[in-house]
């Protein structure tokens, strides 16, 4: 079947952007001919995409061949001109734009422009590959996109941040979504609870909405020891010429200076001075220092940024006993922000603390802050580790923390480190909460992979980890295998991505 597809965004990094490129990876090896538009700067880096070019609204360019290995269908990634503006949820750092601006910032003209110049491209998509089946993502602003160019005959995907950054805040964008909800066949979303959000914001969802979990790639996530784990990542990352553009040692040096001086512009503008889409170049001398601990390992990946909670987790890690160690794996804006966290806490420097307290929350007393002296040994940053390097990584852990803050329509970090038989701590809200649940219900376990957000969630994220580590390594590994079976029976991108074409086929 010939499938069109549309993500306005990258094919990495992010959970939608994972979500676009693994379903549309899925259904090229199911044998379909595959059309993806989006935003990635190096598709012809990615091993299931098998051409790229460029497209407009006077048509799609040559077509180039990556050269990767054949699948039983095809997959080319078209990029939109679309100007030197890119509208985002979240602001953060993408390569090849002048200007990255949120979608509640942008002017009425700015909008109107970048719609029309989607439009146009997705039109001429269109005409070029003869979809069947069309498939788009977010709802905002994907479907209305659709809708114009394509008529009433797609499914759209609701990932969450277009609600929450984008429809809630803005009514033009719950217009523009309504809109585009009307001329959807389906519309899609990962867990009840996002979909429920989308109803209550854009009644023109409802009656047509379909809960279509995201899948995780089991063959890469998988049970490891941990110093087989470790190795091998170690191993792949010395071998990646993408090191030398990751975060220096140097930076560290830079941050300790901004931090002395109480400088947030110094420690916001550090972000700008290394590829943040790298692992840090000393990522493979660290993991190969982890490797061999003895004791504990409770984790965290993904974003830096505000919404993703990373500065609760190192302070429960800071109240952890001295032999629980952290690995922080990840990218954002706020890196720099939390290296500095750790070194307030290393140093027990109250004025510090009381300066980050602007950007984070410190949910620490003096006391416990004193106590946290010599953190800094305890906790290991990686920088962004993508899908060949952060499988083997996670595996080295026993116990993952998700604490986002922000409502989430799923939590695929959780089911990634749950195949890999990490035991995850969830907050237990919006879509998290169902992922918990079914994690605790595969193990008949009420409760035990979740806490409670809100004020005071630092004291609870201690008490959840201290619950999962005090079970006792046999237990643990018991648990993290029961999990890991329960993901790949129920949570594949293979499964996902046939609801996704049976979902956006249905008649009526």
């Amino acid at each position: 079947m010939r499938v069109l597809m549309w993500h306005g965004w990258l094919l990495d990094g992010t959970g939608s952007n994972v979500y676009a490129a693994k379903t549309a990876g899925a259904l090229r090896a199911a044998g379909h001919d595959v059309v993806i538009l989006c935003q990635e700067p190096r598709p012809q880096a990615i091993r299931s995409v098998d051409g790229w070019g460029t497209v407009d609204g006077t048509g799609v360019s040559g077509i180039e061949p990556t050269g990767h290995p054949s699948a039983a269908g095809r997959l080319v990634a078209l990029r939109p001109g679309i100007g030197p503006v890119l509208p985002v949820f979240v602001l953060d750092e993408y390569e090849g734009f002048e200007e990255v601006k949120r979608f509640v910032d942008l002017s009425d003209q700015e909008l109107a422009v970048y719609l029309d110049l989607n439009v146009e491209a997705l039109a001429a998509a269109a005409a070029w590959h003869r979809p069947e089946a069309t498939i788009v993502g977010h709802l905002v602003p994907a479907a209305e996109i659709a809708r114009q160019a394509l008529g009433p005959r797609y499914l759209a995907k609701i990932h969450g941040s277009d609600l929450e950054y984008a429809i809630r805040p803005q009514q033009r964008y719950r217009i523009l979504a309504g809109s585009g909800a009307a001329g959807a066949r389906a519309i899609s979303g990962s867990s009840s609870d996002v979909l429920a959000r989308a109803v209550e914001l854009v009644p023109e969802v409802r009656g047509k909405t379909v809960s279509i979990p995201p899948g995780v790639e089991v063959e890469r996530w998988r049970p490891l020891p941990r110093r087989q784990g470790l190795e091998l990542a170690t191993t792949l990352l010395e071998a990646d010429p993408d090191l030398v553009r990751g975060r220096s040692d140097s930076v560290d040096r830079a941050v300790a200076l901004a931090l002395g001086s109480h400088d947030g512009e110094a420690l916001d503008s550090l972000a700008a001075t290394y590829d943040q889409w790298s692992p840090d170049r000393s990522s493979a001398e660290r993991l190969r220092g982890l490797a061999g601990v003895q004791g504990p390992v409770v984790g965290y990946v993904g974003k830096f940024i505000p919404q993703k909670g990373v500065d609760r987790y190192l302070c429960a890690l800071a109240l952890l006993e001295p032999e629980v160690r952290g690995l922080v794996v990840g990218f954002g804006s706020q890196r720099e922000w939390l290296e500095a966290l750790v070194m307030a806490l290393d140093r027990a420097d109250q004025r510090d603390l009381a300066f980050l307290s602007s950007r984070l929350q410190v949910e620490l007393s003096a006391a416990e802050a004193r106590a946290a002296a010599g953190f800094a040994s305890r906790v290991t940053f990686t920088g962004r580790l993508d899908h060949r390097y952060a499988p083997a990584a996670v595996a080295a852990m026993d116990v993952m923390v998700v604490p986002s803050v922000l409502e989430e329509a799923f939590g695929m970090v959780a089911a990634e480190a749950a195949a890999a038989g990490v035991l995850p701590l969830v907050a237990r809200h919006s879509g998290l909460a169902e992922v918990a649940a079914a994690l605790e219900g595969a193990v008949a376990r009420p409760g035990l992979f979740s806490f409670e957000p809100g004020p005071g969630d630092t004291a609870r994220i201690v008490a959840g980890v201290e619950r999962l580590l005090g079970l006792g390594g046999d237990e643990r590994e018991r648990l993290g295998s029961e999990l890991s079976r329960f993901v790949a029976r129920e949570w594949t991108w293979e499964r996902t991505a046939t609801r996704l074409l049976e979902a956006a086929t249905r008649e009526g």
